[in-house]
């Protein structure tokens, strides 16, 4: 997910335009935002069939092509998403803080529909939708997770302390649906890339 980020800066930094995100924006994103969602990924139960899967070929490089593929779809997706509207947001509202915390809270919110579909909460939820009846676990720790950081969102640019601290600006109602919308392409993103890393997909580069 953070690979949307660093192409965002690395691309407005060779078009000498102006950062949608700053450094200790990004900085926060990295240690605050993302630990507070992703560590709750570490106590989820192991997934059905992982004994049946064929031991990993130690000869296999760590960045495989279907790794490789993932990180590309998904980082284009927050590079579009974080400089478009951040670019929308300025033209807008004609102020750079305002669209900069809109990028930012666009982006976390995209990353929540990301972080359910790769979790198990999110296959099992799936699965109760389509009648297979699986439990839906974990969910405690992992919607705990995702609560704390959307406070802490909440907090980022709804404080003054944070508004100075991180450069951001208190948002409207309407400007935070607007935050939200980018969930909704987020699904099709998701299931894209889950579908490129499972056995039905083309057996290309493997």
């Amino acid at each position: 997910m953070n690979g949307g980020e660093s192409m965002t800066i690395l691309i407005s930094a060779l078009l000498a335009r102006e950062l949608p995100i700053l450094s200790l924006q990004v900085l926060w994103l990295n240690m605050i935002n993302s630990i507070t969602m992703t560590v709750p990924l570490a106590f989820e139960p192991k997934s059905p069939g992982t004994m049946q899967q064929p031991p990993r070929n130690p000869q296999e490089p760590l960045l495989t092509p279907q790794l490789l593929r993932r990180i590309l779809v998904v980082s284009v997706f927050n590079w579009i998403l974080i400089f478009g509207l951040f670019e929308w947001a300025k033209s807008t509202t004609g102020s750079v803080a305002v669209a900069r915390t809109m990028a930012i809270q666009a982006l976390v919110a995209a990353r929540i529909v990301y972080l359910l579909s790769i979790s198990q909460l999110g296959a099992n939820i799936v699965g109760y939708v389509r009648g297979r009846n699986r439990a839906i676990a974990n969910a405690p720790i992992l919607m705990a997770g995702i609560a704390t950081a959307t406070i802490l969102q909440i907090l980022f640019s709804q404080w003054e302390v944070m508004n100075t601290l991180f450069a951001t600006a208190p948002l409207t109602w309407q400007q935070w649906l607007i935050c939200l919308l980018p969930m909704i392409p987020m699904l099709p993103t998701a299931f894209l890339v889950n579908w490129m890393d499972s056995p039905q997909a083309p057996a290309t580069n493997r």
